[in-house]
């Protein structure tokens, strides 16, 4: 599966990547600097070591009984031309295993039904999760013990125009167990750019590991705060970067800062994670993005949201400079927006709270989707200044 370029709606020349809940919060002060302490900026939890003994990441050999189709077949209630596949892991936090049952429907359109099984031996195994009806569907169980999963949205901007033969995967999911929940439940992704989801960037991440992957920049810092610029700002490819903490070869985090060299351009600056704690080679994700003289303090990284979006941040007296909010779903399409007031031109240079409903119009009609909010600042010839963004799940 290749990741596509795609042209984003509202933003003309820009062209973009289709691909825990603990990141960072977005604040902001001015164009000429925001904040003076990269300490700070709050990073989201990816690690790599197991927190219980006894329990490993990814997935896991299956024993021999539990990998045979034959035991299942009755336990699904496998139908006439359905096949079972079978994957293994810690998924809920205790050192047994579980087992993620997949029944393939026969078909072009390769409908896939997912079920996670605690008590893998018995003959009665307990039923913990289950997601039915994914077109042209995958699953696997992630370096952080979450599922993930992928399918094709319908009815989403890359697959409207196409026939169900010819849906392409372009909606990616994640569930973590929920000890209050008892089952999986949807989270976010920390990751805002290059990759907007765990599945698209593991995958990436194992095509750099075997040098296939094209987007080698993603293993530098600086190429990947310029390609971001590029990308959402329609800022020079050469834009700019300024290191101001971490980014090294062996650091799992860094803070970095973009000017753009436009006249009256600003500066956004980046927080950037290794992906899974990886400091060996793991692919830079950003995961915050702070802009200067507008900030967003709700929603929150990683907080699922209802139609419409009620956003709140700060926005400061920019004279001249538009300010509008975009919705972006999971396939970087624009699906709301709307423009914040500004204030008149005698009014106070202090941030001023402003909230906005926005409503979006959702292609997945069957659960929550990644995407982004963002908060862009565009001068009077309509270039973008900067830009702040969270990361949100849209239902």
């Amino acid at each position: 599966m290749k990741i596509r370029f795609a042209k984003v709606p509202g933003l003309p020349g820009m062209h973009i990547i289709l691909s825990l809940l603990l990141a960072f919060i977005l604040t902001a002060c001015s164009f000429d600097g925001i904040g003076t302490n990269p300490a700070a900026i709050q990073h989201s939890n990816e690690q790599l070591t197991p927190v219980t003994p006894g329990i490993q990441l990814g997935e896991q050999p299956c024993p021999a009984l539990v990998k045979n189709p034959a035991h299942w077949s009755g336990v699904v209630g496998l139908q006439i031309g359905q096949t079972v596949e079978v994957i293994c892991g810690n998924l809920v936090g205790i050192p047994a295993l579980q087992a993620v049952v997949a029944v393939r429907h026969p078909g072009d359109t390769r409908v896939l039904d997912i079920t996670v099984y605690n008590n893998i031996f018995s003959d009665t195994p307990v039923q913990l999760f289950a997601l039915h009806g994914l077109l042209h569907g995958d699953v696997k169980i992630s370096g952080y013990n979450t599922l993930l999963t992928a399918q094709s949205d319908p009815h989403s901007s890359l697959n409207k125009s196409l026939s169900p033969p010819q849906y392409e995967q372009d909606l990616f999911r994640e569930f973590k167990w929920s000890d209050r929940a008892g089952t999986l439940v949807q989270v976010a992704f920390s990751g805002i750019f290059p990759d907007l989801t765990r599945y698209q960037a593991e995958l990436e991440q194992a095509l750099v590991n075997q040098g296939e992957g094209y987007q080698q920049w993603r293993l530098d810092v600086v190429q990947s705060a310029r390609v971001f610029a590029n990308t959402f700002l329609n800022w020079s490819p050469h834009v700019p970067v300024t290191v101001l903490s971490g980014g090294g070869a062996h650091d799992y985090k860094a803070l970095v800062q973009a000017r753009s060299t436009a006249h009256g351009g600003g500066i956004v600056r980046i927080a950037f994670t290794r992906l899974e704690g990886n400091n060996n080679g793991g692919l830079w994700e950003a995961t915050s993005i702070e802009a200067g003289g507008v900030s967003i303090t709700s929603p929150q990284s990683g907080q699922q949201t209802t139609n419409p979006l009620m956003v709140r941040g700060t926005s400061k007296a920019l004279t001249g400079k538009l300010i509008k909010i975009t919705v972006f779903d999971h396939n970087h399409a624009v699906i709301g927006q709307d423009v914040v007031p500004q204030l008149s031109e005698g009014g106070t240079s202090e941030a001023v709270a402003f909230s906005s409903s926005v409503p979006y119009t959702s292609s997945f009609l069957d659960g929550a989707q990644e995407g982004i909010l963002a908060l862009y600042v565009y001068n009077t010839n309509g270039a973008i200044v900067t830009v702040a963004m969270v990361k949100v799940l849209l239902t």
